[in-house]
């Protein structure tokens, strides 16, 4: 078992690292690197996030178009996709495209994030 502090930023360092190498690096393997830590981090945050949610009938009961997970990815798309055409782009007119859906996936992370009902984790459950 990890210690909570350990546990609970996990999906963020997986995200940061991701993030981090798909930017610095700048070469194939470390962007293809880079974008499975992205998604694994971001998979980890959505299903903790599902799971400890106390406002369950706003889960489950999903109201739109778009597939749970599909909806649940979407500000990971948004901020990878942004983070690609900045990292991959040779066009300097990409650029303000690329920070845009970085800003957009960002944003739409921290509004789920702050309206969604969380419990406190319940260390006895199975962890995730």
């Amino acid at each position: 078992m990890l210690p909570n502090r350990v546990y609970e930023v996990l999906p963020y360092v997986y995200i940061s690292t991701g993030a981090v190498a798909m930017s610095l690096l700048g070469h194939l393997v470390a962007v293809l690197s880079g974008l499975i830590l992205i998604v694994a981090g971001a998979l980890v945050w959505i299903l903790r996030s599902d799971h400890r949610r106390g406002d369950l009938k706003h889960s489950t009961s999903h109201h739109g178009s778009l597939p749970f997970w599909l909806y649940e990815l979407q500000p990971f798309v948004y901020a990878t996709g942004g983070l690609l055409l900045w990292q991959l782009s040779s066009n300097k007119y990409m650029y303000p495209s690329a920070l845009v859906l970085i800003v957009v996936g960002l944003q739409i992370w921290l509004m789920r994030n702050s309206q969604r009902k969380h419990q406190s984790p319940d260390r006895s459950r199975a962890s995730i």
